[in-house]
């Protein structure tokens, strides 16, 4: 069995409360993605740390990173991907950052920047939903 790990980060606007949401583009052989809602980050590659991971996939997907002292851990589990073989590891780390210029990738085609209650409300993949539901109850969300 393969080991891997991904790292995402829920980004709040200091200035509005607001968090930065993405839309996939369409991803023709993962429809569970093609042009749903997401969080920046993304797989870890091998050899790299989980912080390293993430600012490389922040700069590549959103042109923009978070400073190792400013990222929070929220969120761990990991789940076993039966049709790779594969035990991936989530992390999903907490930031908030000023007013930032979003350069997209082309792994998203729109961004968002959300009210906790809209984010509530979109239709996310798992593990997202308990996650949000989660941090609304701590406050993380608010």
């Amino acid at each position: 069995m393969k080991l891997r790990s991904a790292a995402k980060v829920l980004l709040r606007r200091r200035s509005d409360g607001a968090y930065l949401i993405l839309t996939s583009s369409k991803w023709e052989d993962n429809h569970l993605r093609s042009q749903k809602p997401d969080l920046p980050g993304g797989m870890v590659e091998p050899g790299e740390s989980l912080i390293t991971g993430l600012q490389r996939e922040l700069v590549e997907e959103i042109g923009f990173t978070v400073s190792e002292d400013d990222l929070e851990l929220v969120f761990a589990s990991t789940y076993i991907e039966e049709a790779e073989d594969t035990s991936i590891t989530f992390l999903l780390y907490f930031a908030e950052v000023d007013d930032i210029e979003v350069t997209l990738s082309w792994e998203h085609e729109s961004f968002e920047w959300m009210s906790a209650e809209a984010v509530m409300g979109i239709e996310i993949r798992p593990p997202y939903p308990a996650i949000f539901s989660h941090f609304k109850t701590v406050g993380l969300l608010r």
